[in-house]
């Protein structure tokens, strides 16, 4: 029997990109986010889909976030930007509640500060965020996004769509930003801490990053 729609459930997509290289980091985020979220739908981009999209613009991966969630957000209520190299670690539905444009994650810790002191703007380096996990509800918001990572401009950013996103969640402008990282630790930031978040309180973080040989 096939299960009734419920009208106010909201649309939710999540999307990755993994190469060949980077498959087996993906399978891991698979699976994970399967066994927290059995129904949620998580879209792999890869394969010849990426090689063609690489040989359509050798820039992609620089500007692949807005790029993608422009087609995405026109069919879902709510799109998710995971990188690959990540493990889902408990419930995430809480970074899609909410009325938001979108969700963001920092980049950086006290810990890492003077070792990694990533930046753009006056966006002070504690304040910088990070593009491994971006929860977007707002067409008008990736449309900004993606017309910036497609301006004569986008080059002379170091780190290309994450500090434009960093440039559109700052002070700047007006869109409502969903800090995920006011009461939790995740990913990047919470990287230095792992074990002790671990030992303290299994599952602490909700993701967390796998380190990779680069």
């Amino acid at each position: 029997m096939k299960e009734k729609k419920n009208k106010n459930k909201q649309r939710v997509l999540a999307f990755t990109i993994a190469d060949d290289n980077n498959l087996q980091y993906y399978e891991k985020l698979k699976n994970s986010l399967k066994y927290w979220h059995p129904d949620l739908e998580l879209r792999l981009i890869g394969g010849t889909e990426l090689q063609g999209l690489l040989q359509k613009d050798p820039q992609f991966f620089y500007r692949a976030t807005p790029a993608l969630a422009w087609n995405f957000i026109k069919d879902y209520d709510v799109v998710i930007k995971a990188d690959c190299d990540q493990v889902i670690t408990g419930d995430i539905s809480h970074t899609w509640q909410g009325d938001f444009d979108i969700a963001v994650v920092n980049n950086s810790n006290p810990r890492e500060l003077k070792k990694y002191p990533v930046s753009v703007w006056n966006i002070h380096p504690l304040s910088y965020l990070n593009c491994g996990f971006v929860v977007m509800k707002s067409q008008a918001f990736i449309d900004h996004w993606l017309g910036l990572c497609t301006s004569p401009h986008f080059l002379n950013y170091q780190f290309r769509e994450q500090d434009l996103l960093n440039i559109l969640c700052s002070d700047y402008h007006n869109y409502k930003v969903k800090w995920l990282e006011e009461k939790d630790f995740y990913g990047e930031q919470a990287k230095p801490y792992w074990l002790e978040l671990w030992l303290e309180r299994p599952m602490s973080p909700t993701f967390i990053f796998l380190v990779r040989n680069s």
